[in-house]
């Protein structure tokens, strides 16, 4: 435990570059009482309207309120949720100055109606085709000043178009050259960008079908599966499994991490919370197991909160101090 502490109280001074696209979440909270006369659906009042920053935005966030200095590399479109996000790194202390503004396509925003704690549709504005070559240009020009000033770098990428497999594999190499770790975070279909990175995160279901095999009830096949995944990426591996916790593959060997969440109330943007904690643990010299762990315990947090969250540096160290205590 008291390893885990030091680590975390490591974390201010420590920079996380983030690049990949950057989200918008609105959260409506509604009171539901009743099916409208036009149609037989129900009817939503609006109590209470908030905006929260999502996506590669999100692990940025979570970096700040882990106590970390984070970057963000990324475009919003040139509208007001545009100009709001760009306020709120600001407020954030979240740094921005390479990112830009684009007139062919909108800022992505999801906007959620929540009713209670639960969560009743959600509306997505965005586009999901990639940038333009001439922005893809104006990314990669960036990307040097961007990693030189950064310790390391997270992709989060919500296949919204903005990490071509160009420049994610630009933004490997150039890494590697400078001896920063890159950590990637792809949705299904992007996970094929992002071979060399020092880390990739699928969760459970991802993980299975790269791979082409069924994790067993008890995991006892799962070195077979990472194998195959680690002959894919050529990488360490931390595969998310929801409530069985983690599992972490390095070339040393494979680990795993029990589940943490006490109850689970929104799983909407937990592995964000992941990358950002783990980002600090390995930035503040931690090994990659550590750091999971780190990550993990963040996760329980995030879960056990409703919408998009942000996890702090005391949440995360009184929770260790509780089940690490419990577990001595």
């Amino acid at each position: 435990m008291e390893k885990l502490l030091e680590i975390i109280n490591k974390f201010p001074g420590h920079r996380v570059g983030v690049i990949g696209d950057l989200i918008l979440d609105r959260y409506l909270a509604c009171e539901v009482k009743r099916i409208s006369p036009e149609a037989p659906v129900p009817v939503a009042k609006v109590l209470d309207e908030k905006f929260v920053l999502g996506g590669a935005a999100n692990v940025a966030a979570n970096v700040r309120s882990l106590g970390g200095a984070a970057e963000v590399l990324g475009i919003v479109g040139m509208d007001a949720e545009g100009k709001l996000m760009l306020k709120m790194f600001k407020e954030r202390g979240i740094e921005s100055p390479l990112s830009f503004k684009s007139s062919g396509r909108p800022t992505t925003v999801k906007t959620r109606l929540i009713s209670g704690n639960q969560q009743i549709v959600r509306i997505d504005k965005e586009s999901n085709e990639n940038i333009s070559p001439g922005e893809e240009v104006k990314i990669m020009e960036r990307l040097p000043a961007f990693l030189d000033r950064n310790e390391i770098i997270v992709i989060s990428d919500y296949a919204k178009g903005l990490v071509t497999e160009s420049l994610a594999q630009e933004i490997i190499r150039l890494a590697l050259e400078r001896g920063i770790k890159v950590l990637s975070d792809p949705v299904p279909e992007t996970f094929y960008k992002f071979k060399n990175s020092y880390l990739v995160k699928p969760n459970k279901d991802e993980a299975e079908n790269i791979a082409g095999i069924k994790f067993k009830d008890d995991y006892s096949n799962a070195d077979e599966i990472l194998k195959v995944l680690h002959k894919k990426f050529n990488s360490n591996l931390a595969v998310t499994l929801g409530k069985d916790g983690m599992m972490i593959s390095e070339r040393k060997g494979i680990s795993r991490a029990k589940s943490l969440a006490r109850e689970v109330y929104d799983v909407s943007g937990a592995g964000d919370t992941v990358m950002a904690a783990l980002a600090l643990g390995l930035a503040s010299g931690a090994d990659l197991f550590s750091s999971c762990l780190i990550g993990n315990h963040s996760a329980g947090l995030a879960v056990g909160k409703v919408g998009t969250a942000e996890v702090s540096a005391s949440e995360l160290l009184e929770v260790i101090r509780l089940n690490e205590g419990e577990n001595s």
